[in-house]
């Protein structure tokens, strides 16, 4: 996973968010990462997204714990 250059999602996420109840955004990601994973499309394309969807999803989680 080139983690890395997805962390930068991360934090956006994060301190956008950092003071707002989450549950309904996580809820979204969620929603849209397994939306993406399902696409017939490239495997390697399909891969990229969803990395960029976990990152997102990853700083949803963070907040809402």
């Amino acid at each position: 996973m080139a983690w890395m250059i997805y962390q930068r999602y991360t934090t956006a996420v994060v301190e956008a968010y950092r003071d707002r109840s989450v549950a309904d955004e996580l809820a979204a990601a969620r929603s849209h990462r397994r939306w993406l994973e399902g696409l017939e499309i490239d495997a390697a394309l399909r891969s990229a997204l969803v990395e960029q969807a976990l990152a997102i999803e990853a700083g949803f989680e963070r907040l809402d714990r």
